[in-house]
C-alpha cells in the first residue's frame, strides 16, 4: 500500500461511514415506506375507479400502472397489488401484464426527483410535512398530503447523510482501484439486482447510485449497469407474493420477472448507446463525471423503452408464461369451506380487500342457493340421507362465514375513510344474512323434512306441485338478490323488492290449499299440514331473507366488474 493510501485510510472512519450508510439508507427506506401508505390513502377509492375502467386495452393497462406507481412511488407495491388481483380474479393474466410493464415506467418519477439535488431542503420539507399534518386534525385528505411531504423529507436527508458518509471514499485510493477493477456491465448488472433483492426497493439503489455517482464514486456506465440490475432485484418480491396462489397469479408474477430480466440483458449490450443517450437528453457530454440528471435519464430512457417493447410483445409474451407455467403450480382446487378470493395482500389496500370480500360473499351465496335449491324437494319426498346431506353443507357455509367475518375484522383494523367504514358495515350484514339464510334451511325445511320421515307422513303430489312453484318463486328472488351483490344491478334490486306482492299471492293460494287438503280422508292428516305449514313459514322467512340482502347490496359501492380474459 503506497504512504498516500494508506494516510487516506487512516483518514476514514469506518464506524461513521458503516452508521452514516447504514442510517441514510434506513431514513431513505423511511420515507419512501412513509409515501406509499400516505398516497394509497390519499388514492383511496379512486382505486376502484382505475380498476373499473381496465379493459383489454394494453395502453390503458400500461397507463393504469405507470401512473399508479408514480402515485404510491413503488413498483413492488404495485406487482404485489396486481397479483393478488390476478389471484382474486379482478383481473386476467394480460390485463395484469400490461398493468405491470407500465409499473416500471412509473418508478421513473422518483430517479427524476432525486436527481433534482433538493437535499438541501430535507428538513424544510419535514417541518412543512408535520405542520401539515397538525393543522389537517380530522382532514384525513390533507393528512395524508403532509404525511407524503414528511415521507419525501426522510427521503432526501437519506440521501444527504449518505452522501456525506461516502465523501471520504472519493479519495481513498483502495476502493476507487476496486471499483475500477469491477466495472464490468455484469457484474454492475448483478451488484443492483443483489442489493434490491435484499432491501426490496430499486428506488432506494437508484438514489444510492445517483448520490455515489455524483460524489465521483461511479462512472456512468457501470452506475446504469447497476440501475438495470435494480430493475432485475424487484421482481423478487412478484415471485414471493405468487408464493401459495393460483397457476396465473404465477404467470402474473412470470411476467414481471421476464420484462426486467429480459429488458436489463439487452440493454446491458448497449450500455454505451444508453450513456450517450442520457447525456445528450442532459445537456451534457459522455465524458466527465457522471450527473444525477444522466442517471436518471438513463433509467427513464431504458424504461420507456421496454414499455413500449413489451406491450408490443404482450400477446406471445403472456402465451410464453402459459407454457412456462405448469398446470400442477398453484391450480389445486378450493375447497366449498375455503376462501377463494380474499387476499392477505389485499387487506393494507381496503378498497380492494373489500371488493374482493364481495366477491367472497357472492360466492358464499351461490352455495347458499344449491343448498337451498336441494333443500325443498328433499325435505317433500327425498331420503333421510338426502336431507342430513343438504344439511351438511351448512357447515362449509358456516366455516366459509367465519373466514370472511375474520378477513373483515382485519381490514376493519386498517384507516378506512368513512364510506370504506359503511362499506364494510354492510359486507358484514350481508355476511350475516347469508350465514342466517343457510340455518333458515336447516331449522325450516331440513328439520320438517326429517319430522316426515319420522312420522311417516307422506307428501300429495298436488301438494308437491303447489309448494314446488312457492319454492320456485323464492329460488328467482335469490338470483336477484345474488345479482344485485355481485354486479350492483339496480333493476335486480328493484326486482327483489316487488316481488313482495307476487310471493303473498302464491304464500297465500299455497296456504289455502294446504288449509283444504286438512280435510281431505288421508291418514295423517293433522300431523302433515304441520309439517307442510311449517315449510311455507320457512319459504317466507327465506324470501324476507332475499329481501334484506338486496337492500344491503344495493348501497354498496361497486366498480371492478367481472374481467374478460
Amino acid at each position: 500500500m503506497s504512504l498516500a493510501a494508506a494516510q487516506a485510510s487512516q483518514s476514514i472512519d469506518w464506524v461513521d461511514l458503516t452508521m452514516g450508510l447504514a442510517g441514510g439508507l434506513a431514513l431513505f427506506l423511511l420515507g419512501m415506506g412513509q409515501i406509499t401508505v400516505a398516497l394509497k390513502a390519499v388514492a383511496g377509492d379512486r382505486l376502484r375507479t382505475v380498476l373499473a375502467r381496465l379493459s383489454s386495452n394494453r395502453l390503458m393497462g400500461a397507463l393504469t400502472g405507470s401512473v399508479t406507481t408514480a402515485i404510491i412511488q413503488s413498483s413492488s407495491v404495485s406487482t404485489v397489488l396486481v397479483v393478488g388481483f390476478v389471484s382474486a380474479s379482478l383481473l386476467s393474466v394480460t390485463q395484469a401484464a400490461s398493468v405491470i410493464i407500465g409499473a416500471n415506467l412509473g418508478t421513473t418519477v422518483t430517479a427524476q426527483v432525486i436527481a433534482l439535488d433538493v437535499t438541501e431542503y430535507a428538513l424544510g420539507l419535514l417541518a412543512f410535512g408535520a405542520i401539515v399534518s397538525a393543522v389537517a386534525r380530522r382532514r384525513q385528505a390533507l393528512g395524508e398530503v403532509g404525511a407524503t411531504v414528511v415521507g419525501l423529507g426522510f427521503v432526501f436527508l437519506g440521501l444527504d447523510l449518505m452522501s456525506e458518509a461516502m465523501a471520504p471514499l472519493g479519495s481513498y485510493q483502495p476502493f476507487l482501484d476496486l471499483v475500477a477493477s469491477s466495472s464490468s456491465p455484469l457484474v454492475g448488472l448483478a451488484l443492483g439486482a443483489a442489493f434490491t433483492g435484499l432491501v426490496q426497493s430499486s428506488s432506494a439503489t437508484t438514489g444510492i447510485v445517483i448520490v455515489m455517482g455524483a460524489s465521483g464514486l461511479l462512472d456512468l456506465e457501470t452506475g446504469i449497469a447497476v440501475i438495470l440490475g435494480a430493475n432485475i432485484g424487484t421482481s423478487v418480491t412478484a415471485m414471493l407474493a405468487a408464493i401459495g396462489k393460483s397457476r396465473d397469479s404465477w404467470r402474473a408474477a412470470l411476467v414481471h420477472v421476464l420484462v426486467n430480466v429480459l429488458g436489463a440483458l439487452v440493454w446491458i449490450a448497449f450500455i454505451g448507446t444508453l450513456a450517450d443517450l442520457a447525456s445528450w437528453f442532459a445537456g451534457e457530454d459522455n465524458t466527465g463525471s457522471a450527473t444525477p440528471q444522466q442517471f436518471a435519464n438513463a433509467h427513464t430512457l431504458f424504461n420507456l423503452a421496454n414499455t413500449i417493447v413489451f406491450l408490443a410483445l404482450l400477446q406471445p409474451l403472456v402465451a410464453l408464461t402459459d407454457k412456462l407455467v405448469p398446470d400442477r403450480v398453484g391450480s389445486r382446487s378450493v375447497a366449498a369451506a375455503t376462501p377463494a378470493f380474499l387476499d392477505p395482500d389485499l387487506i393494507e389496500t381496503p378498497v380492494l380487500a373489500l371488493e374482493v370480500t364481495r366477491r367472497e360473499l357472492l360466492r358464499l351465496g351461490l352455495r347458499v342457493r344449491e343448498m337451498f335449491v336441494q333443500s325443498v324437494p328433499a325435505a317433500m319426498s327425498g331420503s333421510r340421507r338426502e336431507l342430513q346431506a343438504v344439511a351438511a353443507i351448512d357447515d362449509e357455509i358456516n366455516a366459509l362465514h367465519t373466514e370472511v367475518v375474520m378477513y373483515l375484522r382485519e381490514v376493519s383494523r386498517r384507516d378506512l375513510s368513512s364510506g370504506q367504514r359503511d362499506e364494510f358495515l354492510r359486507l358484514l350484514q350481508v355476511a350475516s344474512e347469508l350465514e342466517h339464510l343457510a340455518n333458515l334451511v336447516v331449522s325450516s325445511v331440513i328439520e320438517p323434512g326429517i319430522r316426515r320421515i319420522d312420522e311417516v307422513v307422506q307428501v300429495s303430489a298436488a301438494t308437491r306441485d303447489t309448494m314446488h312453484r312457492l319454492h320456485k318463486a323464492v329460488i328467482s328472488t335469490l338470483d336477484d338478490a345474488l345479482e344485485a351483490l355481485g354486479t350492483g344491478d339496480p333493476e335486480a334490486a328493484a326486482r327483489v323488492a316487488e316481488s313482495k306482492s307476487g310471493f303473498h299471492e302464491l304464500e297465500g293460494a299455497t296456504t289455502e290449499h294446504l288449509a283444504e287438503r286438512l280435510t281431505a280422508p288421508a291418514p295423517q292428516r293433522a300431523a302433515a299440514y304441520s309439517i307442510e305449514i311449517a315449510l311455507v313459514e320457512g319459504l317466507r322467512r327465506v324470501h324476507q331473507s332475499c329481501r334484506r340482502i338486496a337492500k344491503v347490496a344495493r348501497h354498496l359501492e361497486y366498480g371492478i366488474q367481472p374481467i374478460e380474459s
